[in-house]
């Protein structure tokens, strides 16, 4: 866990809980922890240990943050079994340890905010309503309405939702998912997402990924369905993309953990001419990835906060996956494969057509979400 710091003098009489699991949901957090930060609003940050959290990567947006309750991080084999296992220790230790933390609490000013859908956010809900805590959903009203894709990702989401007391939906076909739940909703009318995505954008990056690699597009293939559940599927879809890309086109293929343990035992059909064009890079900090991809030809992922980060800039996008839980650029920028050779083909021969103009801000859906509990 990185060791950084940050305090406030207590000048509200609310008691504000951030619970976050991955560095994908502190990154869509952020804004609204820098919004309290500006406002000189008490908080606090509970790191559960699903992953190791990049706090530094923002760091220059956010200011320095004090973590002030860090829970085991899960071990960094990567299992099902694993997993599970994690995720009931967790549940168990966030019940039992953060007892002294909630018990003398006014109830009625006391928010516990999670977000999304990773199983962190499930337990979080659990925890909330265990201690009678306002629950607040971040990123709420998105469903595939596919218990199977995106798993578990989906259950999570149709549980947290039944749960929360407040739904912070990022649009309007999501707050329509929520029509028929009582608790208090609201929309931000994009989501929190933006506001570090052209944060980083706008930022200088420390490499020239164009003078480093040329012209590129790039595949990311990291979900859990397609690399534990759908082993054929994935291997298929990746080998299509990559055979009939341009030969113009050199592939940067992103290495999550995930898709690294699956690329050790899956062996993909890759053409002499493709291999030469293949690079594996690590992930990268947030700034230096927005760079990647403000650069590149298209990205070719399963990662929905991808789509929403294309969606963002513009950036051609084809969708490694048969269903989605989320609408930006559907339709404009975004094209969904669901492994068909002829969607695929057709994307990467045409690609150009689905580059849109960048995205603005027009209004700040952290400043919503804040001034909505503040009210």
């Amino acid at each position: 866990m990185a060791k950084v710091y940050y305090s406030l003098p207590q000048v509200s009489t609310m008691h504000i809980y951030f619970y976050i699991g991955t560095t994908a949901e502190f990154i869509k957090l952020a804004p609204i922890i820098k919004e309290l930060k500006k406002r000189k609003i008490n908080f606090k940050l509970i790191t559960t240990g699903q992953n190791k959290i990049k706090f530094k990567d923002l760091e220059d947006y956010t200011g320095q943050l004090k973590v002030h309750i860090a829970l085991k991080e899960k071990g960094d084999k990567s299992s099902i079994g694993n997993f599970f296992m994690w995720g009931i220790k967790t549940l168990f230790v966030s019940l039992t340890s953060l007892h002294n933390e909630f018990k003398n609490l006014n109830k009625t000013n006391s928010y516990f905010i999670i977000h999304g859908d990773t199983i962190s956010a499930l337990i979080g809900a659990i925890v909330a309503k265990r201690y009678g805590l306002k629950l607040v959903h971040i990123e709420s009203g998105l469903r595939s309405f596919d218990f199977i894709e995106p798993f578990p990702e989906e259950i999570c989401r149709f549980i947290i939702i039944h749960l929360a007391d407040i739904l912070c939906s990022p649009t309007d076909w999501a707050m329509n998912n929520l029509q028929k739940f009582k608790s208090e909703k609201i929309t931000t009318h994009e989501n929190t997402l933006l506001e570090p995505c052209l944060w980083a954008l706008n930022k200088v990056g420390k490499i020239n990924f164009k003078n480093k690699f040329g012209k590129y597009y790039i595949v990311i293939m990291h979900r859990q369905e397609h690399v534990y559940f759908q082993k054929e599927w994935t291997r298929n879809t990746l080998d299509l993309l990559i055979n009939n890309a341009s030969k113009n086109l050199n592939c940067i293929f992103i290495m999550h953990s995930l898709t690294s343990r699956f690329l050790e035992t899956e062996r993909l059909d890759t053409n002499e001419d493709a291999k030469k064009r293949l690079l594996l890079l690590p992930t990268l900090p947030y700034v230096d990835f927005m760079n990647l991809m403000s650069n590149a030809e298209f990205i070719a992922t399963d990662g929905c906060t991808n789509q929403e980060e294309a969606y963002y800039m513009g950036l051609p996008m084809l969708s490694l996956r048969n269903k989605w839980e989320r609408i930006e650029g559907i339709g404009e920028n975004v094209v969904i494969s669901k492994g068909n050779k002829r969607i695929i083909t057709n994307f990467l021969k045409n690609y150009k057509k689905y580059t849109k103009d960048k995205i603005k801000i027009n209004k700040s859906p952290s400043k919503i979400i804040v001034d909505y509990l503040l009210k």
